[in-house]
């Protein structure tokens, strides 16, 4: 005798009593009287999962709920039908070692799905939609940068109007394809505090390419403002916005589904215009990127070595102001929007591959721009 509960159909009430099974043959009995018997095959079990009440439903509509699980596997495996999938997946639960081999399964697959298969899927996608998904993912993030971060620029209009003209009469041309990016070349200064500027250059997915004044003050030959230009038409041409963006929808409806309620995400404070600015692009993205200006540079005659130059330079002219400035009043650093600011900054450099490693890859194609070859194979690249 298996004990559980009777409900009648579309009812709520219940009833105690026992389900006897005996060969192909069932029979429901409530206070010691049979109230309904029939052929085994009629009924309805519902799987096995861990120690969960199973539901039997009968032909009329009718439902018994038991917790004695084992008795109905029993039942089930004498009268020769099967207790489904999940009655199997039972039985590996009840083995310890299968458990814990099943545990690292699973994040084997969770890892690598987040490790390879993201980024190579977000590749494809990113790269099959439309030019109007860049520009909607543009759209009012430098009117954004302008109000929070940006002030108009303070170089000359003969020094813009040098660089500008030089990168779409020279450099823009080295890329040559079918659907070509429209890109745009803009200057900015970018403050922090009092008497710090911040050397930077970054590209919007639209083809808007930001370069700041610091950045400009710093190069010291025109390789070295070329290359950094090629290397943000990089980001643009491989779509590596649109391939974060996804990969970062992709890991919230994921956390989702795991762990619910997400809105907290919210109150990070994480925008598009945010993004863009602190976190910029993974090490693969940049990676990326600079083998795109190493191989453009080759075409254009630019010194592949200047990005690895200009790089050494941003970061340390950014080390040595802020260690000026902290040397100056700790105290008042602590507390200023200045220090935060700054502590954004060093952010940047933990999110991109070190000066060195940059460096590293520039002196193999600079290897290859010193024997006058335009086409550079290195290994371990494509």
């Amino acid at each position: 005798m298996i004990a559980g509960r009777y409900y009648l159909a579309g009812q709520s009430d219940f009833s105690i009593a026992d389900l006897a099974l005996q060969g192909d043959v069932y029979t429901i009995i409530i206070a010691s009287r049979q109230v309904e018997s029939g052929e085994l095959s009629a009924l309805r079990f519902s799987d096995r999962l861990g120690n969960i009440a199973r539901k039997i439903t009968l032909p009329n509509g009718a439902v018994f709920e038991t917790a004695d699980n084992d008795a109905i596997d029993l039942a089930l495996k004498n009268s020769r039908q099967t207790v489904g999938f999940m009655g199997g997946v039972h039985l590996l639960e009840r083995h310890m070692g299968v458990a814990i081999l099943s545990i690292f399964l699973v994040v084997g697959v969770v890892f690598s799905s987040f490790k390879w298969g993201l980024p190579a899927a977000s590749h494809v996608i990113a790269h099959a939609l439309p030019d109007e998904a860049n520009q909607a993912l543009s759209s009012n993030v430098l009117g954004f940068l302008d109000e929070h971060f940006f002030e108009q620029s303070q170089l000359t209009d003969i020094e813009q109007n040098k660089i500008r003209n030089r990168f779409f009469n020279t450099i823009v041309p080295l890329y040559q394809a079918e659907e070509m990016p429209q890109f745009k070349l803009h200057f900015r200064l970018w403050s922090v505090g009092d008497e710090m500027s911040v050397a930077n250059a970054f590209a919007l997915p639209s083809g808007d390419i930001v370069i700041t004044d610091r950045l400009v003050q710093l190069a010291e030959t025109q390789d070295e403002i070329d290359i950094v230009l090629l290397h943000e038409m990089g980001h643009v041409v491989e779509r590596h916005s649109l391939e974060q963006v996804i990969e970062g929808s992709a890991i919230v409806v994921a956390v989702s589904m795991a762990i619910g309620d997400v809105s907290w995400l919210a109150d990070m404070g994480v925008g598009v215009g945010s993004f863009l600015i602190s976190s910029f692009y993974s090490r693969s993205h940049e990676t990326e990127a600079d083998q795109f200006a190493y191989k453009l540079s080759l075409k254009g005659g630019i010194v592949p070595k200047s990005l690895g130059i200009i790089l050494g330079r941003m970061e340390n002219d950014m080390g040595m102001r802020r260690e000026d400035e902290c040397s100056a009043t700790q105290a008042d650093l602590n507390n200023s929007e200045a220090d935060k600011e700054e502590s954004r900054l060093s952010d940047y450099f933990s999110t991109h591959p070190s000066s060195g490693e940059r460096a590293e890859m520039g002196e193999r194609y600079q290897r290859c721009f010193e024997q006058g070859l335009t086409v550079c194979l290195v290994s371990g690249e494509d």
